[in-house]
């Protein structure tokens, strides 16, 4: 009966928002499900085991302590949509918001070709570049973590937890999409998005309904208690692994790179709500999953959430590997799209989208094939990070510039920590063992 009840709930929500005239139009709900569901599907069903496995019970203090640095970073990106932006509007080859190409394809390239036409100042202009160049690696890494935990996923549904199974799937699903980019362009797999992530959405609401059942229910009847997970007594250790997550809460960034369709304004407005709904969920999720870990079998292990919540509902295990399955398709997609995107604008259209995916394609596979899943978050962490630390110091040399911004003190100074804490987080992050 519950199972029945998760199962139609979730898939009453996708439906929802997938097939609502009103939410498929409404700009600002695009606006605000693009780095929601980027941040979701960057890491919400790894997180609790990972973070667990690290902090014990102090878990949701370490999430948010992860979560207070990624808002943080965000408002430095929101400051650099409303005053480094304008300083590169302008410049660039003509829009090409027709085109047929990937959304997240036209979104950075759209986004990005400004910067590289010198219209900022020189210093400035130089970190923006600098960081379009990070990014563009961030994503061949990310693509291939989103397909390694999918493997995972795939593979644990069967019994399988083999690395050279792991990547040969891998590595069958990267030759698939770097073949439908190269033949007929990525905009061909656009539509599977919005049904995964509302699938993705529906999944998630449904889940922390029934963890919140779960527990209510043991509360009630006064059997919940809190295993006797302790947290790891290497601090300093600790907290290079916890770094090493930044990318379970990644994808605000996205925002930055939305296209022509959305103002800044929006952008701003939906990046900050995107990021505030993420916390939420993500602080709910690891505080109701605590009652479920068992401390003598606490490891870092990104498929523990579907042995985690299996005592909950029978349902729960095989609607959270479909989900992921295809949450994890979905923003490979995307983020090789995007990668793409940036692509263009580095050669100024001179290299055909053709040879872009299949050069992400080779890379990707290359790191599949040098990396686990565990080595290849910490990676895609430090990458964002030091993106991240590249767009801080963009926001620091605007405030600088820009008399007219308000609190432009506070932004110089937070603007440095969170580039100096980015960059510490890119040099010091190490993976979970």
């Amino acid at each position: 009966m519950v199972s029945a009840a998760i199962i139609i709930g979730a898939l009453l929500v996708a439906a929802l928002l997938a097939l609502t005239p009103r939410i498929r139009r409404s700009s600002a709900w695009k606006a605000t499900v693009t780095p929601l569901s980027s941040i979701m599907g960057s890491g919400f069903l790894v997180s609790a085991p990972l973070v667990a496995a690290e902090a014990g019970l102090y878990a949701p203090l370490a999430m948010a302590g992860l979560l207070v640095v990624a808002f943080a970073i965000g408002g430095m990106i929101r400051f650099n949509i409303r005053y480094a932006e304008p300083e590169a509007e302008g410049g660039g080859e003509p829009s090409d918001a027709g085109s047929d190409a990937h959304r997240a394809h036209r979104g950075h390239h759209q986004r990005s070709r400004g910067h590289w036409s010198g219209a900022q100042p020189r210093l400035t202009g130089t970190l923006e570049k600098a960081s379009h160049v990070v990014l563009a690696v961030a994503y061949v890494v990310s693509v291939t973590y989103y397909l390694q935990l999918l493997s995972a996923f795939a593979l644990d549904r069967f019994g399988v937890a083999d690395l050279l199974w792991s990547r040969v799937l891998c590595t069958a699903v990267l030759g698939g999409i770097t073949a439908v980019g190269a033949v007929w362009g990525l905009k061909a797999l656009e539509g599977l998005e919005t049904w995964a992530v509302s699938l993705n959405l529906g999944m998630i609401a449904a889940l922390l309904v029934a963890l919140a059942v779960h527990d209510g229910t043991l509360l009630a009847s006064g059997d919940l208690a809190l295993p006797e997970l302790q947290p790891d007594p290497d601090l300093p250790h600790a907290a290079r692994i916890v770094m090493g997550l930044l990318i379970v809460v990644q994808g605000f960034e996205t925002s930055r790179f939305l296209g022509d369709e959305h103002s800044a304004d929006e952008r701003i407005r939906t990046m900050r709500t995107a990021q505030i709904l993420a916390s939420v969920i993500y602080l709910a999720f690891v505080t109701l999953t605590l009652p479920l870990f068992d401390a003598s079998h606490l490891d870092a292990d990104v498929t523990a959430i579907v042995r985690l919540v299996a005592p909950v509902a029978v349902a729960l295990p095989t609607l959270i590997v479909v989900t992921a399955v295809g949450s994890q398709l979905s923003a490979a997609v995307a983020d090789d799209a995007a990668c793409a995107g940036l692509l263009r604008t580095f050669f100024r259209g001179r290299v055909r989208a053709r040879w872009s995916y299949l050069g992400i394609g080779a890379l990707t596979i290359g790191l599949t094939w040098l990396t686990d899943v565990l080595e290849i978050i910490s990676l895609a962490s430090r990458a964002f990070a030091l993106f991240y630390a590249l767009q801080c110091a963009v926001a620091l040399l605007t405030a600088r510039g820009r008399e007219d911004a308000p609190h432009r003190r506070w932004v110089m100074g937070l603007a440095g920590a969170l580039a100096l804490l980015s960059l510490a987080i890119a040099v010091l992050g190490i993976p979970a063992e």
